[in-house]
């Protein structure tokens, strides 16, 4: 599965973020939460169904734990050949929770409104083990990376995101999260998650774009190629 990495020459035609207004969005997940990241991509035909699939569907989940946090607008997909709109920043109480809200008779009646109203629509989640915390300041950039590993070089994938945290704090950056152990839910049933998840801050946008036009970091991309049959890398910030 070839990967698109012929990105660094349009990286940025704007910055990421403009706003110098330090307004944050922070949220906080207890042990056993479940962090959700969900992924659509919408056609405003649709507006009507997906009215419908809140209204069929919201007030029932809320009742059974699941809160929803903020958003995370897709500002660039700088890597990968899905690029959705936003990542929705949610949560439910406990894995528990979750699925007795997927046993209810309804949620058949959801799943099936999913698949109409959006093009596409992925939910991935996590379940937190220990507090976390993740705080989103409107001032600076995020990235948000998913990974599928190849299974065939898993290694060179973990030495490229190894070299990426170590490198982090000489350019203005820092990893905020790093997910495993991820559940998919797609369109496709078919569908396989991503083995990682990580959202990484950077203090600076045009730190940023020069670190990956770097030599240093093309250099990495050989193991980033060779350690995932998909990788994708999107550009994002906070609505706030």
């Amino acid at each position: 599965m070839a990967l698109n990495f012929g990105l660094l020459s349009v990286l940025f035609a704007s910055p990421a973020i403009a706003n110098e207004n330090e307004e944050v969005l922070s949220v906080h997940f207890n042990p056993g939460a479940v962090m959700q990241l969900i992924a659509p991509v919408t056609e405003a035909e649709k507006r009507p169904l997906r009215d419908k699939y809140f209204e069929l569907g919201a007030k029932t989940a809320r009742e059974h734990g699941y809160t929803q946090n903020g958003v995370l607008v897709v500002e660039k997909t700088l890597m990968g050949r899905f690029s959705p709109n936003v990542f929705v920043v949610s949560q439910w109480s406990s894995l528990k929770a979750q699925k007795s809200f997927q046993a209810l008779p309804l949620f058949n009646d959801v799943k099936s409104l999913r698949r109409e109203a959006w093009v596409a629509l992925k939910l991935f989640d996590y379940e937190v083990l220990k507090p976390t915390t993740l705080t989103f300041f409107n001032n600076k950039t995020y990235t948000v990376s998913l990974a599928w590993v190849n299974p065939q070089s898993p290694n060179d994938y973990y030495a490229y995101i190894d070299y990426l945290t170590e490198a982090l704090s000489e350019v203005g950056g820092k990893v905020i999260s790093k997910t495993q152990n991820i559940t998919l839910s797609d369109h496709n049933p078919y569908a396989v998650a991503p083995q990682q998840i990580v959202i990484i801050e950077w203090d600076d946008a045009t730190r940023f774009e020069q670190f990956l036009l770097s030599p240093e970091y093309n250099e990495k991309l050989n193991a980033l190629r060779k350690g995932t049959v998909e990788f994708e890398f999107h550009v994002v910030r906070p609505r706030v």
